[in-house]
């Protein structure tokens, strides 16, 4: 019993090992070896349009699809703290201005204080002098002289010294209301922050918040976008040494399932995404697409060489060392062969197979 079940699960092995097979023969093709891409459709200028203060979003005059120019006004965000701010900086000033004009009571009550001790320095200027005219003539005595000439130099000093608590009063109150200004100037920046302009000549692709809602300098409010539509792909990392500038690339939308469109491309960038393990390259189409939808998924072909109907095998008869099994005289035979191009199905034979070879493909 045990030797029957043996013979049988020996019998059941070599069903299992054996493979099936069928007979191919290489043929002529007109081979395009390609490297796989996918990506998007966007301009060639984006920017997230964001706020650099907090607020609410008080006014929306644009919408998804909208024409703008640079230098538009987009949207208006509002903070109640920083109105309340520059109200404040306002009324500051409005306080400020009359308290440091020359009208106001504290310069006039100096300027008269200087008014009455210029009339007494130039009286007792006259005193001085007439006494020292005196004096030379030895008409009076020099303890008479030198108390004119004291009261004198006394009223000089006081009215010198009101002159210069004028300048420095007109100084301080100058850098007081410099500082209002100031106040109230840095205000209304922070108010005029939040209106949020275009940078560029561009559409609205699209509005993220709508009105009412809280904005943060972290949060976008909204996609503007400029320039030609480009293709903006991702290939992998194992065929970074296969692409480069001005190559050809075909490209292929879901939105337009009939139509190939040509590119070429312009710009390879060196940063690996190393999330998705490729690297992004840029490619310019040649000509302009139907309707410029920004985010449209396409499929491209980078274009590495093309050759005109060569020798070609099905891509899985390849084995492992580039070699191929064939059947020559009754017998399989396995032999190298030298492969050129290749696409999804196909493999250019540069040398090692006649175009009468039959090449057995294991299943």
């Amino acid at each position: 019993m045990k030797r029957q079940l043996s013979y049988l699960l020996l019998a059941l092995a070599a069903t299992g090992c054996g493979k099936k097979q069928e007979e191919v023969k290489p043929e002529m093709k007109m081979l395009t070896s390609a490297v796989y891409a996918s990506g998007a459709l966007v301009p060639e200028e984006e920017y997230k349009v964001l706020s650099s203060v907090d607020g609410y979003l008080v006014e929306a005059l644009v919408k998804e699809g909208d024409t703008v120019h640079k230098g538009q006004l987009l949207f208006s965000i509002r903070n109640d703290v920083r109105t309340a701010q520059e109200q404040g900086a306002a009324a500051f000033v409005q306080r400020t201005a009359p308290a440091v004009s020359a009208d106001a009571p504290a310069f006039r009550e100096l300027q008269g204080r200087i008014e009455v001790a210029r009339i007494k320095m130039q009286q007792d200027s006259l005193q001085y002098m007439r006494y020292k005219n005196l004096y030379e003539q030895k008409a009076i005595s020099q303890s008479n002289y030198e108390k004119y000439y004291l009261q004198y130099q006394s009223s000089l000093k006081d009215y010198q010294n009101l002159q210069q608590q004028w300048q420095q009063q007109r100084i301080s109150a100058n850098l007081q209301m410099q500082e209002a200004q100031n106040q109230l100037s840095i205000a209304a920046a922070q108010s005029n922050v939040g209106k949020l302009k275009s940078y560029v000549d561009g559409i609205v692709y699209d509005v993220y918040k709508k009105q009412g809602d809280l904005v943060t300098p972290s949060q976008p409010v909204a996609l503007v976008g400029a320039g030609k539509m480009y293709a903006k792909l991702l290939v992998d990392e194992d065929d970074l040494d296969k692409v480069y500038n001005g190559q050809q690339v075909l490209i292929t939308m879901d939105a337009f399932p009939d139509k190939v469109f040509k590119a070429h491309v312009a710009k390879v960038y060196p940063l690996l995404n190393k999330v998705e393990q490729s690297f992004r390259v840029d490619a310019v189409l040649d000509e302009p697409v139907p309707v410029e939808m920004y985010g449209l998924n396409l499929e491209a072909n980078i274009v590495v060489a093309e050759k005109k109907q060569v020798l070609a095998i099905p891509k899985a008869a390849l084995q492992k060392g580039d070699s191929v099994t064939i059947k020559e005289d009754g017998k399989e035979k396995r032999v190298k062969i030298q492969k050129g191009i290749e696409d999804e199905n196909w493999v250019e034979v540069k040398s090692g197979l006649s175009k009468s070879a039959t090449i057995i493909l294991k299943k």
